[in-house]
């Protein structure tokens, strides 16, 4: 099969894309991979480069396959697996996704039915992400006021659909015109440009008691002026650091204000239940037009390194996918 390898730590560039063998499924593997799954699409997140670079907080040994989202179909399987050869599948694996084949612990799998790959791959990471923060660490509620950055990438996408099933009012932050349109789209009720030096004004003018619950993975000095924008007992959660900069947050706003900051971080191996009843629930969300990724940048697998490049420059729009299997062309 063809794979993106990682020999040595470094840039997304230093990778090969090379034939290795096809992972063999073996009773009493250590991490009991019982399902091998064609892949058929990827999801490429901010932490793929990170792991390439060896600063991933679960840190992988050379050589690894990246990518931890994938979906594809189930083409094998050994005693234990909770599935059959020809059932589409989803998941959020620890590594393998970047590759035409990959074995999988059936227990992280969800069923995905007649969900299309691209579609499907999106769901493991940036909806259940986006989950997390809204109804788990901000107890998001019909009638509060969220405010979402980067509203048009994978996880302010998914974040502001998520919002609005509950009946949130929803602020986004977005950058040039095209990303501001398609956080309107989307469901924002209001749309402000990052870019201007007075959007925090501009979201105190929508909001003059402040917002209930503010949604940023961009970090940096937006979490320094977001963590005034708070209402009473607001939430701040923090989904990541895709602005480079690691906030710097002033304990004195939270405290009087009653505010609190949580970090939204989520792993499979601690919660299994939950995240498998959460991503789920997002599949049967996805199935009835609730919910649905934007994929307008579809990446072949031969361009993995260049849809990085677009990701880390904020060209995307949505979710970035990648496309490993049958016939496929850049959209977007």
């Amino acid at each position: 099969m063809k794979a993106w390898i990682v020999r040595k730590y470094g840039k997304p560039k230093e990778m090969i894309l090379n034939q290795t063998a096809i992972p063999k499924l073996e009773v009493g593997q250590e991490d009991r991979a019982d399902t091998l799954v064609k892949i058929e699409a990827a999801g490429l997140n901010f932490a793929d480069e990170i792991a390439i670079a060896g600063n991933y907080q679960d840190r992988i040994e050379p050589p690894f396959i990246p990518g931890n989202e994938l979906a594809g179909t189930v083409v094998e399987t050994i005693k234990g697996s909770k599935f059959s050869p020809g059932d589409r599948v989803a998941g959020q694996i620890r590594n393998g996704a970047f590759a035409q084949y990959c074995a999988v612990p059936s227990d992280r799998l969800m069923a995905i039915g007649d969900l299309p790959a691209p579609i499907a791959a999106a769901l493991p990471v940036s909806y259940t992400t986006a989950h997390i923060a809204l109804f788990v660490k901000g107890n998001l509620k019909r009638g509060d006021t969220i405010l979402i950055h980067a509203a048009a990438g994978g996880l302010g996408f998914a974040a502001t659909q998520l919002a609005k099933t509950v009946g949130a009012r929803i602020i986004a932050t977005a950058g040039d015109e095209d990303k501001r349109r398609v956080a309107k789209e989307n469901g924002a009720d209001h749309v402000i440009d990052y870019r201007q030096s007075d959007w925090p004004e501009q979201v105190r003018a929508f909001a003059p008691d402040g917002v209930d619950i503010i949604l940023d993975p961009v970090g940096g000095e937006t979490s320094e002026q977001s963590l005034r924008l708070l209402a009473w007992e607001g939430r701040l959660l923090v989904c990541g650091f895709a602005g480079g900069k690691i906030q710097a947050l002033k304990a004195n706003y939270m405290l009087v204000k009653s505010a609190s900051v949580h970090g939204v971080y989520w792993s499979f191996d601690r919660a299994p239940e939950a995240i498998r009843t959460i991503q789920q629930k997002l599949v049967e969300q996805c199935s009835r037009g609730e919910i649905r990724p934007l994929i307008r940048d579809l990446y072949p697998m031969e361009d993995l390194v260049a849809a990085m490049e677009s990701l880390r420059s904020r060209r995307t729009v949505g979710k970035v996918i990648i496309a490993t299997s049958g016939p496929h062309q850049r959209q977007g």
